[in-house]
C-alpha cells in the first residue's frame, strides 16, 4: 500500500464512519481549499494540466455541496448558498480557461469562511432548518463517488 492509497483508504473511512453531514460538510470545504490551494500552485510552475486536474475536483465538489441544498426548505439561507457555489463555479472555470490566479485566490477567503462557519456551527438534530441545510444524501455507487482526497 502506497502513502497515496493509504489516505484515500483513511478517508473513505472517515466518510463512512462520519455520523454527521456536518462534517462532511466540512471536510467537502476542506477538499475544495486544498485543490484550489493545489491548483495555485500549479499554475505557479506552469503545470497547466495538473491545475486543470485540481480545478475540476475543486468544481466537482462544490457542485455536489450545491446539489444537496434544499432550496424549498433552506429559504434565503440555502438560497445564498446556492448563490454563491455557482459564482464559485463560474470563477473556478474563469480560473482553469485563463490560467488567472485572481480568480481562485479571489474566492479563497470566503470558502474558508464557509468552512469556518459550518465547523462551528451547532446542528441540533431535531431542527427542521437546520436539517433543510444538512440533509443525508443517498450514497453513490462506488464507482461513481465524489473524492475529497485528490
Amino acid at each position: 500500500m502506497t502513502y497515496g492509497s493509504g489516505v484515500q483508504a483513511y478517508t473513505t473511512t472517515q466518510v463512512a464512519t462520519t455520523s454527521s453531514q456536518k462534517q462532511l460538510i466540512v471536510m467537502a470545504y476542506d477538499g475544495v481549499l486544498r485543490f484550489l490551494r493545489q491548483a495555485l500552485e500549479h499554475m505557479e510552475k506552469g503545470e497547466i494540466e495538473a491545475k486543470h486536474t485540481k480545478l475540476t475536483k475543486a468544481r466537482a465538489v462544490i457542485q455536489e455541496l450545491a446539489s444537496t441544498l434544499n432550496l424549498e426548505e433552506g429559504g434565503e439561507i440555502a438560497r445564498n448558498l446556492w448563490n454563491l457555489y455557482m459564482f464559485f463555479m463560474q470563477k473556478i472555470t474563469e480560473a482553469n480557461f485563463t490560467g488567472d490566479p485572481s480568480h481562485v485566490e479571489g474566492i479563497l477567503p470566503a470558502v474558508q469562511e464557509l468552512r469556518d462557519a459550518w465547523a462551528e456551527m451547532k446542528v441540533p438534530e431535531d431542527d427542521q432548518k437546520a436539517q433543510a441545510l444538512d440533509r443525508r444524501v443517498p450514497a453513490a455507487d462506488e464507482g461513481t463517488r465524489l473524492s475529497v482526497t485528490g
